[in-house]
């Protein structure tokens, strides 16, 4: 086989398996453990899948296809129906659609920001450390975007109750429980032998 072939197939598996992983984000956002009466809720892993796209292949491809993802996001959110109308403003529908779709979901494509930190004396342990610790940062900036949204839209219905606080707790009842989650099963994933021959590029 001629290097050009090998090259070929190379980006053909690379792609398929991007394309498997975005598909499988896309299907456990549809399974919902909780959902929250304004938006957001705990899902079935769903962030995993496309955050091991960045672990495996790096930021730059976990950037498009986590792109591609919040572009999904922010479909279902206007096919629902239920979250734009409450958006009054035109600056408040692109506070929305930025912070609460395109930005959250986008930053998950830097999940494996510190895999190849110090990779080549890396233990099994330490990879492990390296891709849960960048997995557990972009969940929280997910949060983060959550969090500015809430404070500058929905906390106008915080009954007597500052929007700071508002956001904090609505968007943390929600959000901590699937960070930990996600974390735990990247853990345990990670553990695998085989699984993490096939993070490996």
């Amino acid at each position: 086989m001629t290097n050009t072939n090998k090259t070929k197939n190379t980006k053909i598996v690379k792609l398929t398996e991007c394309a498997m992983l975005l598909a499988l984000s896309i299907i456990l956002s549809f399974v919902t453990v909780y959902q929250m009466p304004m938006g957001g809720g705990i899902t079935l892993l769903s962030m995993l899948p496309v955050m091991l796209v960045s672990i495996k292949y790096g930021i730059g491809t976990g950037l498009s296809v986590s792109l591609t993802f919040s572009l999904f996001q922010l479909l279902q959110g206007i096919l629902s129906g239920n979250v734009f109308v409450y958006c009054t403003t035109a600056s408040a529908q692109i506070i929305c659609a930025l912070f609460d779709y395109i930005v959250p979901f986008a930053v998950l494509g830097f999940a494996g920001i510190f895999v190849n930190i110090g990779k080549k004396n890396s233990s099994v342990n330490a990879y492990i450390l390296k891709a849960v610790s960048g997995i557990a940062i972009m969940i929280f900036l997910r949060f983060v975007c959550h969090y500015i949204t809430g404070v500058v839209i929905w906390g106008q219905w915080a009954e007597n109750m500052s929007p700071y606080l508002y956001s904090l707790i609505y968007n943390a009842q929600y959000m901590l429980p699937e960070c930990i989650f996600t974390a735990v099963a990247a853990a345990i994933l990670l553990r695998v032998n085989r699984i993490r021959q096939l993070l490996s590029k």
